[in-house]
């Protein structure tokens, strides 16, 4: 199955997963099959039921993920850092 993340909780492991069927999937860090997932991806996955819940995601895959879309703001490219020189009021790129 299709569907969206709406939120992802790293700090916390677990997060939420709109299906094309309407329902929300919980999805927890042990079923990311080691996928990194945020909030807007785009992903495939295998819906599963448990004693604790009928909604349940598993084997992800994802398929989209936004771009250009950071947390607080940063537009730096990961690998990328500014550093602003004090004296010379210049920007150098490590």
């Amino acid at each position: 199955m299709y569907g969206r993340v709406t939120r992802y909780h790293h700090d916390r492991r677990y997060g939420f997963i709109r299906g094309e069927d309407g329902n929300t999937y919980f999805i927890h860090y042990s079923n990311l099959s080691g996928e990194y997932i945020d909030s807007g991806y785009y992903v495939f996955f295998k819906p599963f039921q448990n004693d604790r819940s009928d909604y349940n995601a598993k084997n992800l895959t994802v398929i989209e993920a936004p771009e250009g879309r950071h947390k607080h703001g940063k537009t730096h490219k990961k690998h990328e850092r500014a550093c602003k020189s004090t004296t010379t009021n210049t920007i150098k790129y490590d």
